[in-house]
């Protein structure tokens, strides 16, 4: 599972990672050259193979002609909005 939360914590969104999710990688615009943009926002991806795989082979699924592989994962909100809970 992966928690991003609002400052100061009281709020946030849940990624759950189900079936076939291995890995998650992490984007930001931390490296931007413009200070006033960085940090403005956060990407998380679920994956099913590290970054790179295709090229070093590490954790590939490799699949049959006709098979088939699921990957499933979520989004699920939690904490508090102005006083009311978040379902």
């Amino acid at each position: 599972m992966v928690r991003l939360a609002h400052p100061p914590g009281q709020r946030g969104t849940d990624l759950w990672l189900g079936e076939g999710t291995r890995y998650v990688q992490v984007y930001t615009g931390d490296t931007l050259g413009q200070p006033g943009r960085r940090r403005r926002g956060v990407a998380v991806e679920a994956m099913s193979c590290p970054a790179d795989a295709f090229r070093t082979g590490s954790g590939l699924t490799v699949l049959e002609p006709g098979a088939g592989h699921v990957l499933r994962w979520g989004l699920r909100p939690w904490g508090t909005a102005d006083g009311a809970a978040i379902r």
